[in-house]
């Protein structure tokens, strides 16, 4: 039975009493993310600010350039925040939980550091029933600009150089867990082989040293997703572990004042190799 608890920042969706998944909104964060997620009594599979990006948090969503403004980073404690925003959690729109299922819709507004709202987003995350091997999350994120053209970017070079090919949802694997195995669609398990491809889902898999079981999460796109199969911003190395669907990796999303963006996305939990007849 799937159960909802509040506090003034946060929410915690728990079945029979064991939490598997944390909604965060801090009053004085950069943004809204979900952290941990792990499967019924299972150990975190994420990791929220680690030391060598702060701004990686769990599962969250963010993009290095929204209208020329980074949404991705944040500025240093105290810093100038000239070209930096904010995604601000606004309210709560629904909760609920049935017998099948635990969901949240909330509204973010993505502020520049001068004030200004460039899109509103409404985020849908839905928890189905787990078992102790799978455990499915839907999440659906959409945009609308605010009376104004948006345009959805990143910087483009070198993979991964100076914070380039960052943009939409991700998810930042614990350190424990690292590194662990890739897999795509497509069968190509070398990051820089799954690296600015395209693919329909990419997993990580890894063994957990607290119970010496394996987990994964697989990002599955979704077919009626623009540009669809997505491309891919991954890392596999000791410490640092991160994949993401990067849907404006080759080019920009341009959203005309009244046009909306609707981005879908499944997310699995799994106990085990990754199978992907789960994924299809």
């Amino acid at each position: 039975m799937f159960s909802l608890s509040k506090t003034q920042h946060s929410l915690t969706i728990s079945w029979n009493d064991q939490q598997v998944l944390g909604y965060h909104f801090p009053e004085d964060g950069n943004r809204p993310f979900c952290h941990p997620l792990n499967l019924p009594g299972a150990p975190p599979l994420t990791m929220n600010e680690p030391g060598d990006h702060v701004h990686h948090q769990g599962l969250w969503v963010a993009w290095k350039k929204v209208n020329e403004v980074n949404f991705w980073e944040q500025p240093a404690q105290g810093a100038d925040p000239t070209g930096f925003g904010k995604i601000v959690h606004q309210q709560i729109i629904s909760l609920n939980t049935t017998t099948d299922s635990a969901s949240l819709t909330t509204e973010n507004a993505w502020i520049d550091w001068q004030g200004t709202t460039h899109l509103t987003e409404h985020r849908k995350i839905t928890v189905h029933a787990p078992t102790a091997e799978v455990m499915r999350i839907y999440i659906s994120l959409t945009f609308h600009p605010n009376d104004r053209e948006v345009v959805l970017d990143l910087r483009r070079g070198e993979p991964g150089a100076d914070g380039r090919y960052y943009s939409g949802m991700a998810i930042r694997f614990d350190n424990i867990i690292t590194p662990g195995n890739l897999l795509d669609a497509d069968g190509r398990s070398e990051p820089m082989d799954i690296f600015g491809k395209q693919s329909r889902w990419c997993s990580f898999t890894s063994q957990h040293p607290t119970d010496n079981e394996t987990y994964g999460v697989v990002i599955i796109d979704q077919p009626d997703n623009p540009r669809y199969p997505t491309t891919w911003w991954v890392r596999n190395r000791k410490n640092y572990c991160l994949i993401h669907p990067s849907p404006v990796y080759y080019e920009p999303f341009h959203l005309a004042p009244d046009e909306t963006l609707t981005l879908k996305y499944n997310v699995v939990l799994y106990r085990g190799q990754p199978d992907a007849a789960l994924f299809e």
